[in-house]
């Protein structure tokens, strides 16, 4: 039975939105005072076992993956140095392979030549070739392999997909591009096709939007896909474990008008006036004045889509018992613009949003006066609290091609309002990670972060003013969750190109460039000594990862 949302906004007004308590760090263990009782001495005690130590256990292996273009092998090495690589591959001489990472032991490695695509399982213990839906499959290499990616990996199971489509060739209003969705089981190694025209975009990364969606648990893959000939969309949920699809709902598009939670659980299709869940629960959203914005764990930001200044927000829970809270922006909103990789209800009940620049807004918000700081191309942070207080984080670094947020929102590439340095917000804990210093005698700093399993490693990089030929200076920051140590250093030669891992001593496994060559080292680099052990030597760097 559906019910009325704007009821739900109204009830904002009678609630009394409080925010939990504050949580207080846990007190030290009191340690027990001990007693000692005296016991008889036995005039024959029995031979003491001596006390073996424990066996260390070493860490699991982590796999990384290169290509030998003069033997065209791939080549396999873990942290450790143990080495493995694949007979000799049949590829064109100008063809790089690119292998994609599900886990730390497990690749998808894609050649494609001649407008053909073949895939491949890589393990240590070798390659085996995955059958694809025909054979030869055709691949447009030109157009669809920037395109080309993986998009989900559970357990036993991955997705990928590519851009089949081009939206700037289409007459339909709001269209995107769009691709097939190929479920690959990874016991039978097989790839079945899901979808035709699942809605993407077309280079890993870019835009502002995602179009695919995983839950939290990560074993459902939630994305639009367009009905051929038609205007409708299909919202659509497959199933990671299984391989087995469904339609969630039918929407009347086009996708650019259709919303998703960061975990695709909760929908605003706009055309529609309506909110709907993944478990067929669905209620009226009549407001035409009103954006209504999915979160996290089931609830949605809804606010006006224009307003001056010290604008309203409400969080509500449509399908659930949670009370409504009530918020204010003390900003300028037009146009609904909102950048959804920051904007949540964080555990205190504080909530996240940034500004848009006030750059395009009709009027400068009055706030701006007080941080003399703030330029007009700016996007302002705020953390606001049900009680109506509002407090300016910093500026947002919103990312063009690399992801500037953790997948879970706690970690956050921010700018102080002087512009003197960058930070890392740990937004449940509401305060700054790490910072790092910018030096004013360099311009155009460009920032990198990349999430680790272990860590946050952020590369910082700035031109020199003045000189005849572009000059770059390249600046790391590395931050060790096990230790909560920061670590900084220069890469004065520019040599380092890429980090996929943190490992536990602390040790940075990094990509070299090769002066000699264009091709790479792979090092374990230890940034507090400088030390350096080569694992793989004179290769062509193939590892890429998941790109939801």
């Amino acid at each position: 039975m559906k019910r009325i949302i704007p009821t739900l906004l109204a009830m904002v007004m009678f609630l009394s939105a409080c925010a939990s308590p504050a949580v207080t760090s846990p007190s030290p263990i009191e340690q027990a005072e001990s007693t000692v009782t005296s016991q008889p001495v036995d005039a024959n005690p029995a031979t003491a076992e001596p006390v073996q130590p424990p066996t260390p256990v070493p860490p699991p292996a982590r796999w990384y993956w290169g290509f030998d273009r003069d033997t065209k092998k791939v080549i396999g090495v873990n942290q450790l140095g143990e080495r493995r690589e694949t007979e000799a591959l049949d590829l064109a001489d100008d063809l790089i392979p690119i292998a994609v990472s599900l886990d730390h032991e497990r690749a998808l490695l894609f050649l494609d030549s001649n407008d053909t695509l073949r895939l491949y399982l890589l393990t240590p213990d070798g390659m085996q070739k995955i059958k694809l839906p025909s054979e030869p499959f055709p691949f447009n290499t030109d157009y669809s392999q920037p395109g080309r990616a993986v998009v989900a990996a559970y357990a036993d199971s991955a997705v990928f997909t590519y851009v089949t489509w081009d939206a700037a060739q289409s007459e339909v209003v709001g269209a995107v591009n769009a691709g097939p969705v190929y479920f690959v089981d990874l016991r039978s190694l097989t790839a079945t096709l899901i979808d035709q025209q699942a809605n993407r975009n077309p280079f890993d990364g870019s835009g502002d939007r995602h179009w695919f969606h995983i839950s939290q648990d990560g074993r459902f893959l939630r994305y639009l896909n367009g009905i051929a000939d038609s205007r409708k969309i299909e919202i659509r949920e497959l199933d990671l474990a299984t391989g087995a699809a469904r339609t969630v709902h039918v929407s009347e598009g086009p996708p650019d008008r259709i919303y998703a939670s960061p975990g695709g659980d909760l929908w605003y299709p706009r055309n529609e006036n309506i909110i709907l869940d993944v478990n067929g629960n669905q209620i009226d959203f009549t407001d035409k004045t009103r954006m209504a914005s999915p979160l996290r764990d089931g609830r949605i930001l809804v606010y006006a889509w224009n307003c001056l200044d010290a604008c309203e927000m409400n969080v509500v829970a449509p399908f659930g018992n949670d009370a409504a809270l009530t918020y204010s922006l003390p900003w300028a909103i037009e146009g609904s613009t909102s950048y959804v990789e920051v904007r949540q209800v964080l555990p205190d009940q504080s909530l996240l949003f940034a500004g848009p620049p006030y750059v395009g807004l009709s009027n400068v918000p009055a706030i701006v006066k007080t941080y003399p700081g703030l330029e007009g191309g700016d996007i302002p942070l705020f953390r606001m609290t049900p009680d109506g207080q509002a407090r300016l984080v910093g500026l947002y670094v919103e990312g063009v091609f690399t992801k500037d947020v953790s997948a879970d929102g706690r970690y956050i590439l921010m700018q102080t309002i002087d512009k003197t340095s960058f930070f890392i917000y740990d937004a449940v804990a509401d305060r700054p990670l790490f910072e790092m210093p910018l030096d004013p005698e360099l311009e155009d700093y460009l920032a990198t972060i990349t999430f680790l399993d272990d860590g946050i490693l952020v590369n910082l990089n700035a031109s020199v003013p003045g000189t005849k030929h572009a000059v770059y200076r390249s600046f790391y920051y590395v931050y060790d969750f096990k230790t909560s140590a920061a670590l900084n250093w220069e890469d004065v030669n520019l040599q380092i190109t890429d980090c996929p891992d943190l490992l536990e001593d602390g040790s940075l496994v990094c990509w070299f460039v090769n002066t000699d060559t264009a091709n790479s080292d792979l090092v374990r680099y230890n940034p507090a000594t400088g030390a350096r052990t080569v694992l793989l030597e004179n290769v062509w760097g193939i590892e890429t990862f998941p790109t939801p």
